[in-house]
């Protein structure tokens, strides 16, 4: 079954953009079929952006699994002195954070890339709302990529539903990482900060 976590650029293309407002800040998307939450910025990924926005994200930032860019575009937009960079596994989800990016003036790095080690960067702060349809062994998978990904000290910011497996996901984390803290609970979503 096709799903946003794979290339699928082969979909048939129906652009719309919508405006998105955030702290007084107005942000206008474009997206398409095949991308995470197509209709708009969904209630996860607010409350990641609110969570980790105003935060100590260091130089350097990985938008992980950046979809048609929301996440990184408006973390950069508040963070300008940042290198914030935007990877995914789908063409089409690159191509329209790219354009995003562009149409919002956030200087962005956005690439395809299958795999986050072969960036060769380590960051600061990694932020990502994991594809909970691609299943417990890719995602927990990218969490040890993360981990490998963070200088010492750097932190990964994750949103997830309780129903769908945030308490496992926590005791991942903690096989993983130094610390773990839950940042914010909101409409059955937890934010998640785990420290190298």
């Amino acid at each position: 079954m096709t799903h946003y976590y794979t290339d699928n650029s082969d979909l048939k293309s129906e652009k719309k953009s919508f405006d998105y407002y955030f702290d007084n800040e107005k942000f206008t998307f474009t997206t398409d079929n095949g991308v995470f939450s197509k209709g708009g910025v969904d209630y996860g990924s607010y409350l990641l952006i609110k969570n980790t926005y105003k935060k100590q994200l260091g130089n350097n930032v990985l938008d992980l699994g950046c979809g048609y860019g929301p996440v990184g575009v408006i973390i950069k937009r508040f963070n300008k002195d940042a290198n914030v960079v935007s990877v995914d596994v789908n063409s089409r989800a690159v191509e329209l954070a790219r354009e995003n990016a562009d149409y919002n003036s956030t200087q962005l790095e956005v690439c395809l890339c299958q795999d986050i080690l072969t960036l060769n960067t380590t960051f600061d702060s990694i932020i990502f709302n994991p594809p909970i349809r691609a299943g417990k062994v890719v995602i927990y998978d990218l969490y040890q990529r993360s981990y490998m990904s963070l200088c010492d000290n750097g932190s990964l910011y994750i949103v997830i539903q309780k129903k769908q497996g945030a308490a496992s996901s926590i005791n991942k984390l903690k096989e993983l990482f130094k610390t773990v803290t839950i940042l914010d609970k909101a409409g059955g979503y937890q934010i998640i900060q785990a420290t190298k």
